[in-house]
Parts: C-alpha cells; sequence; structure tokens
C-alpha cells in the first residue's frame, strides 16, 4: 500500500478502531470467501472413495458405474443411489468421504427419499345434516334424500310464516332469502332469494339444515406407524380400518356414519405427501423449492454468485467512472463540457428497456447483465471524481509536479489518485448493496439471470407464486437482509472514519 498516502492509511487505521463496521466487513469477507468454496461444501460428488482396497478421488477422475457395480453401464453413477446399494455399509471396508451437504444446485431431490414420518392424521367432526321438501302450489311436497331424521313421522307441518313467504314465489314475484327455526330447535328453514321467471314456478325448494350444537367439537388422533391403540370414539367398522391401509399411500374420502345418539360424524384420513415446494425436513434443514432442490445450496450458490456480480461490477464501474472523471477533472475546458454533455445523453438512456433488448437478442447470462450493468453503472462515481480532479489539480504539490516536468500520467496516477480515493472506498459498499439489490430485483421480476441459477430473486418470486411456502420468504428474504446490512454498516464506518471534519480544527 505504499502508493496510498499516508492519510488515507491513517484513515484505514481508524477504520479498524471502529468495532461494528470492522466485525461487518469481517463478517462479510467470509461469508464471501465461503460462498468462493461452494463445491467444496455442497456436491453430489464425494471427495474420496475407498471401494474393494482402492482410492477414487471422482471429483478429478472420470469414473463409471460399472467400475462398481459390473452392470456394463459406463455413464457416470448416481453416488446417492450407489451408497444406499449396501456396497459401503458397515463391514464392507468401503466408505466414501462426503460435502457437508450431499447436493449441488442442479439436484432434483426424488420424494422417494424424503423421509416423512410414518403417521396418519385421523380428525373426526361433526357433519351438518342437510335436507329439502318439493312443495307445489296445491300444498303436495317430496321429501329428499334424509328427511327421515328431520321428520320422524313422516308428515313434515310447514309454519306459517313459511307458507306466507311462498305466496308471492308461486304468484311469480320476487321475494328476498328466507330463514327460519322450527319450533323444535333441531333445524332451520331455508328458502333463497327469488326472482321473477317468464312463467310461474310449479314447485319450490326448501332447504332444511340440522341445527349443530354450540360446543360442536373435532376430535384428533395421530396413528403412528402399525398402532393399534384407537380413540374411544373410533366406529367399529371395517370400511374404516380399510381407508386407513390406503391412507398410508393414496388419498382417501372422508368416511360419514352415525353414533348411538343419533349425531352424524364425518373421519377424514389425511397422511402426508411430498409436493413441492416442501417443508424443511431431515436433511434439507431449509426446505426444497419448486423443483426439488435444496434451499441451502440454492442460498450458498446463490450468495456466491450474487457478491460476486457485486463486487465485479463495482470495480469496472469504479474503474470507468475514475478514468473519465479524472480525465474531465485535470483537462477541465472543451474536454469537460463535451464529455459531460454526452454522459447525460447516455445518462437518459433506459436502463431496464436495454436489459430486456439486449437479453431478448443474446439471451440472459451473468456476463451479459455484468455488462450491460457496468455501462450504466460509473456515471454516478464519474461525477465525484471529476470533482476530486479539479479540485487537487491547482493544489500547490501538484504545480510543484508539473515545475519539475512530471509527465501528465505520472501526476494524475501517483499525486491525485491517492488523494481522490475518499469517494470510491466511501462509495464502494453501497455501491456494493445496491448492485446485488438490483440483481436480487431483477430475478425477482424474470429479467436478471438464466432460469434455473441460484438466485435470492428467484427463490422469491417463487414465494410469491407458492404462499403457503414460508421457507422460501424466510431464509432468502433473511439472507439478503444480512448482506446488505453489513454493506450498509461497512459503508457507515468507512464514511466516519473517512469524514474530513474530524480533521478540521479551528484556531483562536
Amino acid at each position: 500500500m505504499s502508493w496510498i498516502s499516508p492519510a488515507t492509511r491513517e484513515k484505514f487505521h481508524r477504520f479498524r478502531k471502529l468495532r461494528r463496521a470492522w466485525i461487518s466487513f469481517c463478517l462479510l469477507m467470509l461469508l464471501f470467501v465461503l460462498s468462493l468454496f461452494s463445491e467444496l461444501i455442497a456436491n453430489d460428488t464425494p471427495w474420496l472413495i475407498r471401494f474393494n482396497g482402492n482410492f477414487y478421488w471422482p471429483r478429478i477422475q472420470n469414473l463409471s458405474q460399472e467400475l462398481f457395480l459390473e452392470d456394463g453401464i459406463r455413464t457416470a453413477p448416481d453416488y446417492h443411489e450407489l451408497a444406499d446399494t449396501g456396497l459401503f455399509g458397515k463391514g464392507t471396508g468401503n466408505w466414501m468421504a462426503w460435502a457437508p451437504v450431499r447436493f449441488n444446485p442442479e439436484n432434483t431431490i426424488s420424494p422417494d427419499r424424503i423421509d416423512l414420518p410414518d403417521e396418519i392424521n385421523v380428525t373426526r367432526s361433526r357433519a351438518q345434516r342437510v335436507s329439502e321438501l318439493r312443495v307445489n302450489p296445491q300444498g303436495r311436497y317430496k321429501l329428499g334424500r334424509d328427511a327421515a331424521w328431520f321428520f320422524p313421522d313422516g308428515a313434515p307441518i310447514l309454519p306459517a310464516e313459511l307458507t306466507e313467504a311462498l305466496k308471492p314465489r308461486f304468484a311469480n314475484e320476487a321475494a328476498p332469502a328466507f330463514k327460519l327455526v322450527d319450533t323444535s330447535g333441531r333445524f332451520v328453514w331455508s328458502l333463497s332469494a327469488y326472482e321473477p321467471l317468464s312463467r310461474a314456478p310449479r314447485s319450490l325448494r326448501i332447504l332444511v339444515r340440522e341445527v349443530l350444537p354450540a360446543d360442536k367439537r373435532t376430535d384428533s388422533f395421530i396413528l403412528q406407524g402399525t398402532d393399534t391403540d384407537r380413540p374411544e370414539w373410533w366406529p367399529e367398522d371395517p370400511v374404516v380400518e380399510e381407508r386407513v391401509e390406503a391412507a398410508r399411500t393414496i388419498p382417501v374420502e372422508a368416511f360419514s356414519y352415525t353414533d348411538s345418539d343419533g349425531a352424524a360424524w364425518e373421519i377424514r384420513f389425511v397422511r402426508e405427501t411430498v409436493q413441492f415446494p416442501f417443508r424443511p425436513v431431515k436433511n434439507h434443514p431449509l426446505g426444497l423449492d419448486q423443483s426439488g432442490r435444496d434451499v441451502l445450496v440454492l442460498l450458498l450458490y446463490a450468495t456466491r454468485i450474487s457478491l460476486l456480480f457485486g463486487f465485479i461490477l463495482v470495480f469496472f464501474s469504479m474503474l470507468i467512472g475514475t478514468f473519465l472523471g479524472g480525465l474531465q477533472g485535470y483537462f477541465g475546458g472543451k474536454l469537460d463540457l463535451f464529455t459531460q454533455r454526452i454522459i447525460e445523453i447516455y445518462g437518459a438512456i433506459p436502463f431496464l428497456y436495454a436489459m430486456i433488448y439486449l437479453g431478448s437478442v443474446f439471451g440472459r447470462s451473468f456476463g451479459l447483465l455484468l455488462f450491460v450493468y457496468a455501462i450504466f453503472n460509473w456515471i454516478g462515481i464519474s461525477y465525484y471524481m471529476r470533482a476530486e480532479f479539479l479540485k487537487l489539480r491547482k493544489q500547490p504539490f501538484i504545480e510543484a509536479a508539473h515545475s519539475l516536468g512530471l509527465p501528465t500520467g505520472h501526476i494524475m496516477w501517483k499525486h491525485i489518485l491517492p488523494n481522490a480515493l475518499v469517494p470510491l472506498i466511501t462509495f464502494f459498499p453501497f455501491s456494493l448493496v445496491g448492485a446485488i439489490g438490483s440483481l436480487s430485483a431483477l430475478d425477482y421480476i424474470g429479467f436478471g439471470l438464466p432460469v434455473g441459477t441460484p438466485s435470492w430473486g428467484d427463490l422469491l418470486n417463487q414465494a410469491q407464486t407458492y404462499r403457503y411456502a414460508w421457507w422460501l420468504i424466510v431464509y432468502p428474504a433473511l439472507t439478503l437482509f444480512v448482506v446488505i446490512l453489513l454493506g450498509v454498516f461497512i459503508g457507515e464506518g468507512l464514511r466516519n472514519a473517512f469524514d474530513p471534519k474530524r480533521e478540521t480544527h479551528w484556531e483562536a
């Protein structure tokens, strides 16, 4: 760092004394370094295999399935399936050294490999009885299904209020909806709203619904494995047991029955099945996305892509901005005026439209996204560097360098630039945060990285489609929040460390 001025080095030492900013810097660098070794942390290929006394390195050797199974298949083996064959069990002397996470971003987890508890959730709830009557203008009626429970005598007596509500309907006149609790309190009479038709109706339907008790309850029972214990309310019906056995593999219909008190009940059998995206389970602590990929692995690889994108973009943006801003500020005059007008016109080009157009022509890719961002992102920093060079070019030490006959490039690189690093250093973390946030936003709306590339924005986009998948919202949003928060803390610390007011003195 000999090319950095002593004053700038002093400011870096001051930054290290700001504890929150320095810890944030160390954490962000640690996260970045770990993400660079994503293949060593999360991979579906073992590091090392010992088989029949020989050692193999699958990461650097081309191995075939025939080497292990002798089945004549010379394609690359699926090491997860190979580990399940029993060739690498205890006592065989064979083993595999895996990465901490045994999956990569391209692995779609088979539902058969997800270990779910062998249990069925059995729920019994009170069912409401519903029936109907068909009544004609002469008072004749026809009873519907289950009407015998409502009218045990077989001859329903219509209340006077209900009879009055039927008259305008038979007269083909508009009438509002009607409800009436029966004098017995066991059920409710109801008529739907009526609108006049082309002719008067020949019959009307009257619904009768059971009035459920206020303390109606729902009983739940977890049936685990081959457990034979049953609750007291369990009906003695072989159909129930048949549906329990069927529910272990396929969804089954609910079972309805009537207890000894004449109350109607409905029993539902629910066994959890794997449908992607799927909740966190064993071996997949952060859940699975809509394609069955491990969210933890996706977050790890997405962190590397996002940070690499941010660092590379900010580096080139600041390089271009410093070069053009420095030329404007150092030479000034017509060059400065002409270049500034060109930059203003260039900055008016809408970035998103340019990204959509180039993406439709060349396809979405990391390189294209980085290129398009870089050619637009340097404009802001060029303004600050122009101002710094304008301010420093008339300083006495620069005039002295001119008097010594030093070349222009040497003066700009060795004398002005080291004293103009404050905007670059203080804006770097904020620019990094902005680049990462922009990449996630573009991925979220579908104009970022190619489909299938690990991305925080893509996971959040999936969460919008699958609202129940809370793990697709919490973990990507939390990772994005932590990275942005660390960047903001670092930027805040650099701003305080490089604050020129700290070096201002008032003398009497």
